[in-house]
């Protein structure tokens, strides 16, 4: 599905980069691609949550257990 590549679009390269900028001792650009992956990865929490509770909302909660039980009478 596209949310792998929303995920690694929005992480490799600024992971990538931190690292890269790292080797090269550009200590400020890797704080920033730092700072930029820590945003990016915050947001995926965030809207993961945000499906989440929308869906709990709408479906069964952890409230409704674990659902009908059926016998299995022989």
């Amino acid at each position: 599905m596209l949310v792998g590549v929303f995920i690694s679009v929005t992480t490799v390269p600024a992971a990538g980069f931190a690292a890269v900028a790292a080797v090269l001792g550009a200590w400020p650009q890797a704080l920033g691609s730092l700072v930029q992956l820590a945003v990016n990865v915050i947001g995926i929490v965030v809207a993961g949550l945000v499906v989440l509770l929308v869906a709990g909302l709408r479906g069964r909660g952890p409230a409704a257990g674990p659902g009908p039980r059926r016998s299995h009478a022989g």
